[in-house]
């Protein structure tokens, strides 16, 4: 069995190592056409308030869809160590301006060109070369957002050739703590 705070340790280290395969996340939101889901990259993880920290273009579908709906889920998956993660919880913009310009600090300059174009991602592209033609700084700052989501409750299952293992956690507000109850894989 991996306990709470295993799981939490190693969603730390997914957002520090660019190579681990917990990094990239599926985010599963409620679209107007039905679930959608999309890959994010998984930048902070915050235990302390089981919080998993993302970020997008202010201008995006998920977070219209997030702001329709704020429950989310979330997929990770590892296949040499064969496990799965999945997670549910609120997802919600982050609204301290601070910790949204340390946030914009850290990312790099050339990744900072993902945020400043004048059409929102997903927008029809007229030629090829428009997506980066009207870049500015600027612009880009004013679209970069920080999208947080609250865990409520995660599922992890180990497949292994001898038994599988599935493990579901979640949270208890009375308790501020854990539950664990394992599950028929």
């Amino acid at each position: 069995m991996q306990t709470s705070a295993e799981i939490w340790r190693l969603l730390v280290r997914a957002s520090a190592d660019r190579r681990h395969p917990w990094r990239v996340v599926a985010l599963c939101t409620q679209g107007e056409q039905g679930p959608a889901a999309r890959s994010v990259i998984l930048r902070k993880v915050q235990e302390d308030n089981r919080r998993l920290v993302f970020y997008t273009d202010r201008r995006t579908d998920k977070l219209r869809e997030v702001a329709a709906c704020d429950r989310v889920a979330l997929l990770c998956w590892d296949a040499h160590h064969r496990q799965q993660l999945r997670l549910t919880g609120r997802a919600f913009l982050e609204t301290d301006m601070a910790v949204v310009d340390r946030c914009w600090t850290g990312v790099p300059d050339a990744a900072k060109r993902d945020y400043g174009t004048t059409q929102a991602p997903g927008s029809p592209l007229i030629t090829k070369d428009a997506a980066g033609a009207d870049f500015t700084l600027a612009l880009a700052r004013e679209h970069f957002t920080v999208l947080n989501v609250e865990v409520a409750e995660f599922e992890f299952l180990q497949l292994d050739r001898e038994q599988h293992q599935r493990w579901r956690h979640s949270w208890r507000e009375a308790a501020g703590a854990w539950e664990a109850q394992p599950l028929v894989p």
